[in-house]
């Protein structure tokens, strides 16, 4: 059975943890008959996988280099909208608009280092998404709150796979061997 071993630490810095926090809760609000984002600590979902590496999932390294700056491209143009207040001091109204204007590419001085913007938008929702919805040893979905919530909660059991063959069936390999697996 695969084991998984979360990080000791998280990836972000205080301020972008707080960042992803906000607009985590803008893409996926809660409310006081459902659970959202910051109910689910989606946020912490996405600290941890980025701070896993590439034996986790391939794409783990360019996440963990295109967060930092679009984070820092965010901050910018919430200062810019807002008076001087960046991402993390926004309210849930107003980060849902920088999001909108984020998945309309319509953020003005988007940085050429950056993701373009429908695709930090569209990272972002992914992410915040998988953060609510995943399996809670990932770390979102608080105590599987939002599972509770639709009422789908099973404990996991363990598989094994059939001995018959099939026309989809892979040659078997020692799991051992490969990283983050257990046999």
């Amino acid at each position: 059975m695969w084991l998984l071993r979360p990080p000791g630490t998280g990836c972000f810095d205080k301020d972008q943890r707080r960042a992803v926090e906000v607009l985590f809760d803008a893409v996926l609000p809660g409310g006081p008959r459902r659970p959202g984002a910051a109910d689910a600590d989606a946020a912490e979902y996405i600290d941890r996988l980025l701070a896993m590496g590439p034996e986790t999932h391939p794409e783990i390294p360019s996440w963990r280099l295109a967060y930092p700056v679009l984070l820092a491209a965010l901050d910018t143009a919430a200062q810019r909208a807002h008076g001087g207040r960046g991402v993390a001091e926004l309210d849930r109204a107003e980060a849902t608009a920088l999001l909108l204007d984020l998945a309309a590419g319509t953020l003005p001085d988007w940085p050429t280092t950056a993701l373009a913007q429908p695709a930090a938008f569209a990272l972002l929702r992914a992410h915040c998404i998988e953060g609510c919805f995943g399996d809670p040893r990932w770390g979102g979905n608080r105590e599987a709150v939002i599972w509770r919530w639709y009422g789908y909660l099973t404990p996991a059991e363990p598989f094994t796979r059939p001995t018959t063959a099939t026309p989809f069936t892979r040659p078997t390999t020692a799991t051992a061997d490969r990283p983050g697996e257990d046999s």
